[in-house]
Formats: structure tokens, C-alpha cells, sequence
């Protein structure tokens, strides 16, 4: 599996290569690869409405359950939803005080796209319409479904919705085999239609993207670790091993069973970790709010949409939604993006194809969310007075963590 992820991503490199030579060697047969970066974003905008359906509506359900497990549930529930907030406006922040999208016109390409022969195979699907959505019919919809999930337990109606999302996360995950086709596109259109001054405002966003995680994780899980008497920088190199595993793999949840092994020799009790960090990966995912609202800024700024107060409350409040489909589905920011921007209508869904090339290379909304899954059972251990204190100090001690 390893392998395999390793050959996608080498296939990614090479393809934004070859788009980078295409557009400039070639302009004006780059910006006709447009069709194959747009189609794919179509297609998985059509498939996350959903797959942002049934997430919401087994979210919905999973905190109906929660709350029926009392005085945890209700705790974990407010923390995730503060945490989920706060990175939320991270993103936002991160996005005013940097303007990663400043000199990106995506409104007007110097040389416009025009369809070639060779793909006009793609024709049809081109012309299938935007996916949209009304986050409101979408909550008026989803969470009844998810109450009604909620009460009828694991009867057969949840192990359907179950399947469904299983399902629907299978065909985005193959539609995301073809994401490096898909990055040609993008590359090569937006280095064809923008020239190389188009590359300036993706590194921008590249950066502000890690520098934003790396403040959050600073400042916020700091805070909540510091709070909860558990020093943040002995956690991170306790939990080194499986950060390195997420890492490598793509994947936050290859981390999750050697995690809650790691947390049980941190002092959190078993009953404790086998509630909240399933839980935790469902609804606590500070990594990727943050990122999904700072793209959201960047795309608006490099179209030149100008977003209000009420833009950014609805902002905030499909994120939370759309968000609960990138758990479970491997690389799937740029199709939570994707379905994001069609909820919101605030920019075209098709400028989500410019961050194709690089959304790979945000494995620090994975690492931030594995970070906060276990600062998360830490904390509310804390407060519920069930941590092994003296399992904390023997695995954190004064000379280092314990290997």
C-alpha cells in the first residue's frame, strides 16, 4: 500500500512537470488541457454532495449517541466543536493577514482556453452543470436523517447509510486515481493562460498553509496540552512514530490503532480512548478547517470575489459539514474543497483545479488533525479525572519521552 501511494504521488510530480513544460513551451495547446482538469472537478463535486449527505446525517447520529453517553459525550462534543471553530478562523486569519491569492487574476486569463479536437470526448462531460446545493436544504435534510439514524441504533437503516457512504467513498477514491491527469490539466491551462507569475501565489499558499498549522498546533493544542499538565513538544516526539506513519502513507487513518496504544501508555484509560478518538475523527478535524478556509479566501482572492460578514458565517457553517467527508477517504481535501465551493456558490467550482498540483503536498492538515485527536482524549481524560498521572510523568519524563 505504501508502494502504491509512493508511485500515485511520484505519477502527481511527474504530471505537474510536464503541465509546467506544456504551458510553457506551448501556451496555447496548454490552456486546451483546461477539459481535464475541469471534468474532474466536476465529476467530484457531483459525488461529494452525497458523500457531505451521509456524513452529516452519521454525524448527526454519532452525536445523538454521544449524548446519550452522558457527561464525556456532551464534553467531547463541545471541545471538538470549539477546536473546530477556532481553526476555522485560523484559516480565515491566516488568509487576510497573508492575501496568498494576491496577483492571481482567475477572472481574466491573458489567453483564453479553447477546446481542440482531441478532447472533445470530453465535451459532454464538460457541459453536465455545476454541482450545487443549498447548505440549508442540506441540513434541513441530513440531520432529521441522522436523528432518525441515531434512534434506531445499528439497526438496518444505519448499516445501509453505512454502506452508502462506504460506497461513495470507494468511487471518490477512484476518481482520485486520476488526479494526476487531472493536475496536467490544471498546470498546464493555468501556466498557459497566466504565465509563471501564476506559480508566485501557490507558493504563497503553500506557505501560509504550514505556517498557519504549525501556529495552531503552537498555540492552541499548546495551550490545551499545557492545561491538561502535559508538556506539547515531550507529546509530539512520544507520538513521533505515527506522525512519520501519517506522513508517509497520506493517511490519518493508518495512525489510528497505534495512537490509542500510545494514549493507554500515556495514562488515558481504554473505555476513555475507545469513545472519543473514533469520535475525534469524525468531527475534530482542525487540519482540515483550517486548510478548507484558507483555500476558500485564496480562491476568492485570486477571483477577485470580495466576501462579506454573512459570506463568512455561511463560510464557517458548511465547512463544519462538508469537511466530515475527508475522514475515511484518502487525499480527498481537494474533493472536500470541491464540494465546499459548490455548497457556498461564492467563486466557480472550476478554480478549485488550481490547487490540483499541490494538494498533495498539504500533509500538514494531516498531521495538525492526528496532533488534535490525541490532545483531545488527553484533555477531556484530564477533566474527567480518569488520567494515570503517574503513566503521563513515566512516559513524558523530565529525561524525554520513553521509547
Amino acid at each position: 500500500m505504501g508502494a502504491l501511494r509512493r508511485h500515485r504521488f511520484l505519477l502527481l510530480v511527474l504530471a505537474v512537470g510536464a503541465g509546467l513544460a506544456l504551458g510553457l513551451g506551448a501556451p496555447r495547446a496548454a490552456v486546451q488541457m483546461k477539459p481535464l482538469s475541469d471534468v474532474f472537478v466536476r465529476l467530484l463535486g457531483w459525488l461529494m454532495m452525497p458523500l457531505v449527505f451521509c456524513m452529516l446525517a452519521l454525524g448527526t447520529a454519532g452525536m445523538a449517541r454521544a449524548r446519550s453517553l452522558g457527561r464525556l459525550g456532551l464534553r467531547a462534543l463541545l471541545y471538538f466543536g470549539a477546536m473546530s471553530l477556532l481553526s476555522l478562523l485560523a484559516g480565515l486569519a491566516a488568509g487576510w493577514l497573508l492575501q496568498p491569492g494576491r496577483g492571481l487574476d482567475l477572472a481574466h486569463p491573458a489567453l483564453p482556453a479553447t477546446q481542440d479536437a482531441a478532447l472533445g470526448m470530453l465535451g459532454f462531460l464538460e457541459r453536465l452543470p455545476a454541482p450545487q446545493a443549498s447548505n440549508l436544504g442540506l441540513l434541513l435534510a441530513a440531520v432529521p436523517a441522522g436523528l432518525l439514524l441515531g434512534r434506531a441504533g445499528a439497526g438496518a437503516a444505519r448499516r445501509g447509510a453505512m454502506r452508502v457512504h462506504a460506497w461513495l467513498a470507494r468511487a471518490v477514491e477512484a476518481l482520485l486515481r486520476l488526479a494526476p491527469l487531472a493536475a496536467f490539466g490544471a498546470i498546464a491551462y493555468t501556466i498557459g493562460a497566466y504565465g509563471m507569475p501564476s506559480l508566485l501565489p501557490l507558493l504563497r499558499f503553500i506557505v501560509a498553509v504550514n505556517a498557519a498549522s504549525l501556529l495552531f498546533v503552537a498555540l492552541v493544542f499548546g495551550a490545551a496540552a499545557r492545561l491538561a499538565g502535559m508538556p506539547l513538544l515531550r507529546y509530539l516526539s512520544f507520538i513521533r512514530a505515527e506522525l512519520l506513519l501519517v506522513f508517509v502513507t497520506s493517511s490519518s487513518m493508518v495512525g489510528l490503532a497505534p495512537l490509542a496504544a500510545r494514549l493507554e501508555r500515556l495514562g488515558c484509560p481504554p473505555a476513555l480512548t475507545g469513545v472519543v478518538l473514533p469520535f475525534s475523527y469524525s468531527l475534530n478535524l482542525a487540519g482540515t478547517y483550517l486548510y478548507i478556509a484558507l483555500a476558500l479566501l485564496f480562491l476568492a482572492q485570486a477571483a477577485h470575489v470580495a466576501l462579506g460578514w454573512q459570506d463568512m458565517l455561511a463560510l464557517l457553517a458548511v465547512a463544519l459539514v462538508s469537511s466530515k467527508g475527508a475522514m475515511g477517504v484518502a487525499g480527498s481535501g481537494i474533493a472536500t474543497l470541491a464540494a465546499t465551493v459548490a455548497v457556498l456558490h461564492l467563486v466557480p467550482v472550476d478554480t478549485v483545479a488550481i490547487l490540483l498540483g499541490i494538494d498533495r503536498t498539504m500533509k500538514c492538515r494531516l498531521l495538525t488533525n492526528v496532533i488534535g485527536h490525541g490532545v483531545a482524549c488527553v484533555v477531556l481524560a484530564a477533566r474527567e479525572g480518569s488520567l494515570d498521572r503517574d503513566a503521563l510523568r513515566r512516559a513524558l519524563g523530565p529525561d524525554g519521552p520513553a521509547p
